[in-house]
């Protein structure tokens, strides 16, 4: 896992509790052309705030401070 500012599928797929490398990858894509078709790169607070998540915690939890699965489902 990177430790940079933008989410990748690795992260993608950690926040999801997925395998699936090319499904998440799929994702990952389908939100960047939706926030902007010519966006390449997704930030985590842009994922944060598209899922309307806490961002706070998902830092936390992708930075493995925090060892508890993101719910998704609110």
């Amino acid at each position: 896992m990177e430790q940079g500012i933008f989410l990748t599928v690795k992260d993608l797929m950690k926040l999801n509790g997925s395998n699936n490398y090319n499904s998440c990858g799929n994702y990952l894509r389908n939100i960047r052309w939706v926030i902007s078709p010519k966006k390449r790169k997704l930030t985590i607070k842009e994922y944060c705030d598209y899922e309307v998540i806490d961002f706070y915690y998902t830092w936390k939890y992708l930075r493995g401070v925090e060892h508890f699965k993101i719910d998704n489902d609110n």
